[in-house]
Formats: structure tokens, C-alpha cells, sequence
């Protein structure tokens, strides 16, 4: 298990996701080609055999909490405040107005509690753009909390029972279930409760799945690798529902993380693929809002952002991730697992 690429897949899935609102924020023609397919539901699928591993090699659940909090509170509080103040500099409002604006203390109270949709704009911030949220990818950090916050309670029944695969499959089928209802539901905000906690459940109890019969997939991963494959495809193609895409996409990441030995060091330098999710949006909002896309040759503009983001990653990692997960005392038997 230790010698995997999920910090390899973790950083492509954020590049990817970089490319995908690069392409839809900036709203120009010629980027639309390099449009990708939403990866955020593989960022599910690896959490879950990740945090699995982290609850069960935790000697106490105090540590695993405190083990989490210090992963993603520090970077997601810095982003938020530093957004906060700083956006006040673009805001049409002055600052007076600005920061006795009832929405600058909604937007405050909705992102320190996670619930980002409930105010995802500043005043007078981004109103030109084409969306005025500050940073739309912050809502898989509270889904991301919600795991966590249910860890507890699912390992109390998993690791009690020996038939473990009946508990997960019945938890992956009450996911699937909430989600396609919602998705085929009609109404303003069916959408938005799809991707919520039930209906990203199927993601991440594939990858809890993973950890209890890693010795099975490993064995015969190149046949989990191709029904995969052909499952998505054909589910893509045919169908408006996702009932086997949960379990698709999770296989085809979990073949990419325990092939390719060459990539197993990716992140030997550090692990900024969480700093450059959290911090991409505002940038490329930044950038539409000073015109730079019109101004100048987008494709650079696109090249920009992303070093730009690259590198706010980078320190994110080592100012802020890394240290303070060094502080978190653990044994040589427990490391981190991140």
C-alpha cells in the first residue's frame, strides 16, 4: 500500500480541474477545445482508501481529527481570509462600504462553516465576471469534512462484521440511488444536491473497499482496470444515469496509483496538489476581471495562471501544510497519511 501514485493523480486531477475553470471562467472560444471532463469525483475515490488507512492506523480517534483538522483547516483559512480582506481592493463598494456590507459577513460566516453555496460572493466583487463567486471550488472541502465527520460511526459497523462487503455495497447503492434521483429531478437546485454528501458517498465507500480487499484488486487489477474502462464508457454513452460510474472511475485510478512504479516519489518534493485546488479560482477570477484574457494572447494568459498557481501551491505546502503537520505527534508505527 505504501508505494502508490496518488500524489501523482492528485496533482493531475488538480491540474485538470485548473484547465476546466480556466476554460469556463474566461468564457473564450479558442480555450473551449481543452474543456475536460469534472475530476472532482476522483478526488472522492482516493480520500476514502486514504482516510480508511488514517482512521484504522490511528491509535486514538482525538489524533485522527486532530490529524485532519491540521491537513485542511490551515491552507483553508488562510485562502478565505486572505480573499476576504484583500478582494476589498476590487470590490465597486468602497472599503467603508465594503466591510459593513451584510454579505461580506454572510460570505464570512458561510465559508468558516463550510457551507460556501450559501454566500459564494463578496460585495461588489467579481459582478462582471461571468460568475461572481470568489472561489467555487471550496465545495468539496465540506463534503470532504462530512467523511470525515462519518468515519466514526461507518467504522464502528464495518470493522465489526466479517461480510464487509455487503455494509459498503449497501452503503455504494443508497448513494446511487440519492444521486440519480436528484440529477433527474426537475427544480433550481436538484443539481447542487446531487453532488452533495449522499450522492459523492459511492465515491468514497469504493475507495474504504479498496482497503479491506487491496489484496484482491491488486491481484487481478488489470481485469478491474478493463471492466472499468468499458463500464464508464458505455455508461457515458448510453446512459443519462451513473450507476456503475462511481465503481469505474474508482478502479481506473486505483490501477493508475499501484502501476507505474517510476511515478511512486511524485510528491518527494511536496504535496501541493490541495494548496493549488484551493487557491486557483480566485486567480483566474483575478485575471478575467483585469481583462487579461481580451487584452492579451489567452493561451499565455491560461500558461500564467497556471505558474502562478503552481507556485502558491508549492508554499502552500511548505509554509503552512507541512508544518503544521509536523506537529501532530504520532509513533513510527502510525505515520500521516495524507
Amino acid at each position: 500500500m505504501r508505494n502508490n501514485n496518488f500524489d501523482f493523480l492528485r496533482f493531475l486531477l488538480a491540474f485538470i480541474v485548473i484547465i476546466g475553470h480556466i476554460v469556463r471562467l474566461s468564457d473564450v472560444k479558442v480555450l473551449e477545445p481543452f474543456a475536460i471532463f469534472p475530476v472532482f469525483t476522483g478526488f472522492f475515490c482516493i480520500s476514502g482508501f486514504l482516510i480508511t488507512i488514517s482512521y484504522n492506523r490511528t491509535s486514538s480517534l482525538i489524533l485522527f481529527f486532530k490529524k485532519r483538522i491540521r491537513r485542511i483547516l490551515p491552507a483553508y483559512l488562510i485562502v478565505v481570509i486572505t480573499c476576504l480582506v484583500g478582494l476589498s481592493l476590487v470590490s465597486s463598494y468602497s472599503f467603508q462600504e465594503y466591510f459593513k456590507n451584510p454579505q461580506f459577513y454572510k460570505y464570512l460566516l458561510a465559508n468558516l462553516t463550510f457551507l460556501n453555496f450559501v454566500e459564494p460572493c463578496l460585495p461588489g466583487v467579481f459582478g462582471s465576471n461571468v460568475m461572481c463567486a470568489v472561489n467555487g471550488a471550496l465545495w468539496t472541502i465540506k463534503i470532504e469534512i462530512m467523511f470525515y465527520l462519518l468515519m466514526p460511526v461507518a467504522m464502528f459497523y464495518i470493522n465489526r462484521i466479517k461480510q464487509k462487503h455487503i455494509l459498503l455495497l449497501g452503503f455504494y447503492i443508497f448513494a446511487v440511488v440519492y444521486r440519480n434521483i436528484f440529477l433527474h429531478a426537475e427544480g433550481d437546485y436538484t443539481a447542487m444536491l446531487a453532488r452533495q454528501l449522499p450522492g459523492m458517498l459511492s465515491y468514497f465507500t469504493c475507495g474504504m473497499a479498496l482497503y479491506y480487499y487491496f489484496d484482491f484488486f491488486k491481484k487481478h487489477k488489470n481485469i478491474f482496470f478493463i471492466i472499468g474502462l468499458v463500464l464508464l464508457v458505455c455508461e457515458k454513452m448510453y446512459s443519462s444515469y451513473e450507476i456503475f460510474t462511481p465503481f469505474a472511475t474508482s478502479v481506473i485510478i486505483y490501477y493508475i496509483a499501484f502501476s507505474f512504479s517510476w511515478l511512486n516519489n511524485f510528491g518527494k518534493y511536496g504535496d501541493i496538489s490541495y494548496g493549488i485546488y484551493i487557491f486557483h479560482f480566485p486567480i483566474i477570477q483575478l485575471a478575467v476581471y483585469f481583462g487579461f484574457f481580451a487584452q492579451h494572447n489567452p493561451f499565455f494568459v491560461a500558461l500564467c495562471i497556471i505558474v502562478v498557481v503552481l507556485l502558491l501551491g508549492f508554499l502552500s505546502w511548505h509554509l503552512i501544510e507541512k508544518p503544521f503537520l509536523k506537529k501532530v505527534r504520532l509513533t513510527k508505527k502510525h505515520p500521516v497519511i495524507t
